[in-house]
């Protein structure tokens, strides 16, 4: 049993979805899979000013940080996706940050067995 300790997911609400663990794992791998890529291209689309692939990239991502409970990111995420929407800048200091701490207790959350169905 490995119980870590989560600031920046809450396990609880992507198992709710999936309803038992093995589903929990594959869902959990297929963000770690996907994310980082769309991470990736978010931070190049932010680079460039680029408003409306920050609007299509910050929307696919929310989805995916909202389904492990990642509220603080979905929340900044949310904030760059209306942001570009109405083609206006955004603060995004916190956001490789906070991706990076997501994507950690993402992956520590597949092998914690104290995470209840």
């Amino acid at each position: 049993m490995h119980t870590a300790s989560y600031q920046q997911i809450d396990p609880a609400v992507l198992m709710r979805l999936a309803g038992d663990r093995s589903t929990f794992r594959v869902l959990s791998q297929t963000f770690m899979e996907h994310a980082p890529e769309l991470f990736r291209q978010l931070v190049g689309a932010l680079q460039r000013a680029d408003y409306t692939a920050i609007g299509r990239l910050s929307h696919a991502l929310k989805g995916m940080t909202t389904l492990v409970g990642a509220d603080r990111l979905t929340t900044l995420l949310q904030t760059l996706e209306l942001a570009a929407r109405a083609q206006q800048p955004a603060e995004a200091t916190e956001l490789g940050q906070l991706f990076v701490q997501v994507l950690t207790e993402v992956s520590a959350s597949v092998e914690d067995d104290g995470i209840a169905a």
